[in-house]
């Protein structure tokens, strides 16, 4: 069972506090996609909005519209998670989110100054694709480059961070436009949905400036063969000098595990991504987690979070922007405390599966409560549970399906195709965000309560699959996760369900029995040979 013990983790923040800092950095990426999402919603509802670009709520095609304003973004995450692939290989992994920061801030100020003039949706489209690209660079590069710099006693709870910080971002632009909807009366004035477009540049801002001081990953400086360079990152990111014994031990794994893979072409990712059913479960498995982590519906609520509660039964706009407000502070709440008491301590795979059944008990209650008791516009006491239903929706995958695929993406990625991987489980994570956002209010339409009964079977679906085919990685050196994928899939997988039987905990007994071993020649490796050894590549340097 997982206990908080607050002891232990101000003291992993002490011990690893670099890696903290350049994790809080990064993670600033997770919200920028984070306030989007949140923003959207709220502002579709805005009559302020409706009235700058002369859209009519009542007309039969509004909710099409809506879906197209909202996924448009989806459509440019999509192409900027397919370039991340070659910008994050070229530039690095931080330029690359410099890059795409940069970007993303571009499109913001597309977006907040569109409608100026006109009633034409052709700017706001173009600054979301904009924006879109961007965030669909950085989401694929943020989970790499903390998993590439992460020390492994810690890794599940830095990539983690990047959905805190994305759920942070939607709660904040929640209350902005519940805060603005307040003290902006006026139907007419575009104020009232420009200053939450124009506060997105905050997050980003703070992502420029910090990446400025942050080191390269350690693991793309070995594939292009800065040997120099990644010993100065690793140090740095773990606080210990270039000539530690664990920096160098670390600095010859990654070396070995990248023998014979140095710079790599695109082809020869894809080909050595399916060179065997090994590796071709490996790299399937990274899109299938994403592909599953849309279908839970979670973004149904993150965008159509508003007009959710009114169907459920809260009336007034207000009262639906709080309430989904409140929800955004239910998700930053529950994310922070899995981090800390889940991720590493209960584990990605039970946290996966204990996610799904809890997600699939709220989603059908508010299904089957629609159902038998359609909303009367009065808060009885089935409307109220089915309230509580959507915090408790969030409440579960705010520790399982919220940020456990971005860890096991990012560590379940082969280190020399890590970037090609990362790349298409992202294409995928946003195709289908933007296939969600896009019928997400045909079906709430149409549908309505059969909206929430297919989420919640697809939850169950999702929850059987993590028992068969997700294996257990905490703890696990990124260089070792490979052994996880030997012989038998479903049966080791099986097999990682009792965390007392797990391979992970097996291996990470191996690990420290080889590192017992070795304790003997530490003192030789600081002075003599064995140092000399290790170090002999970095000489030249």
């Amino acid at each position: 069972m997982a206990k908080l013990n607050m002891a232990e983790v101000w003291a992993d923040i002490k011990t690893y506090r670099r890696a903290y800092l350049l994790t809080a950095v990064a993670s600033f990426g997770g919200m920028l996609f984070g306030w989007d999402t949140g923003l959207i919603g709220g502002v579709l509802t805005m009559d302020a909005f409706q009235h700058s670009f002369n859209l009519d709520k009542n007309s039969p095609h509004f909710a099409n519209l809506q879906g197209n304003i909202v996924s448009v973004l989806q459509a440019g995450c999509f192409f900027g998670a397919l370039a991340s692939f070659y910008v994050s290989d070229t530039f690095g992994r931080k330029w690359a989110l410099i890059i795409a920061d940069v970007i993303f801030i571009l499109g913001s100020l597309v977006q907040t100054l569109s409608g100026i003039g006109n009633t034409n949706l052709g700017q706001l489209y173009a600054g979301r694709v904009i924006g879109g690209f961007g965030v669909g660079l950085i989401s694929a590069v943020v989970p790499t480059y903390i998993g590439e710099n992460a020390p492994r006693a810690i890794r599940g709870r830095c990539i983690g961070c990047m959905q805190l910080f994305n759920v942070t971002g939607i709660c904040l632009s929640f209350f902005v436009n519940y805060g603005i909807s307040l003290d902006i009366k006026s139907p007419t004035d575009s104020t009232k949905w420009r200053v939450p477009f124009a506060l997105q540049i905050l997050p980003g801002a703070f992502l420029l400036v910090g990446m400025l001081f942050m080191n390269e990953s350690p693991r793309w400086l070995v594939e292009k063969n800065r040997l120099g360079d990644a010993a100065k990152a690793l140090a740095h990111v773990r606080g210990k000098s270039v000539d530690d014994p664990e920096v160098i031990e670390e600095l010859d794994e990654i070396i070995a595990d990248f023998n014979g893979h140095e710079k790599m072409s695109m082809i020869a990712q894809l080909k050595s991504a399916c060179s065997s059913k090994k590796m071709l479960y490996r790299s399937s498995f990274v899109v299938i987690l994403m592909f599953w982590q849309q279908w839970t519906g979670t973004n149904s609520i993150n965008y159509y979070a508003p007009q959710i509660f009114q169907q459920i039964g809260l009336t007034g706009k207000t009262s639906g922007l709080f309430a989904t407000g409140v929800y955004g502070i239910v998700k930053i709440v529950v994310t922070a405390i899995g981090l800390m008491a889940f991720t590493e301590q209960l584990g990605r795979k039970w946290s996966l599966l204990i996610g799904s059944m809890g997600q699939a008990f709220a989603m059908y209650y508010i299904g089957i409560n629609q159902a038998v008791h359609p909303p009367t516009g009065e808060l009885d006491g089935n409307a109220i549970f089915a309230i509580m239903c959507v915090y408790l929706f969030v409440v579960f995958y705010s520790f399982g399906w919220g940020p456990i695929p971005f860890v096991l993406a990012s560590e379940c990625s082969p280190n020399h195709v890590r970037s090609l991987l990362m790349a298409a489980s992202l294409m995928t994570q946003w195709l289908f965000n933007f296939v969600i956002a896009k019928i997400t209010p045909l079906m709430l339409d149409n549908i309505t309560y059969g909206t929430f009964l297919l989420f919640g079977s697809l939850c169950i679906v999702m929850g059987i699959w993590a028992v068969f085919c997700v294996p257990e990685t905490k703890g696990v050196r990124l260089e070792s996760i490979g052994e996880l994928f030997e012989g038998s899939i479903i049966k080791g997988c099986i097999q990682d369900t009792i965390p007392s039987k797990s391979r992970a905990k097996q291996l990470r007994h191996h690990h420290a029995t080889e590192a017992a071993d070795g304790d003997g020649d530490a003192s030789s490796m600081k002075s003599g040979h064995g140092k000399a050894r290790r170090v002999e590549r970095l000489e030249e340097v």
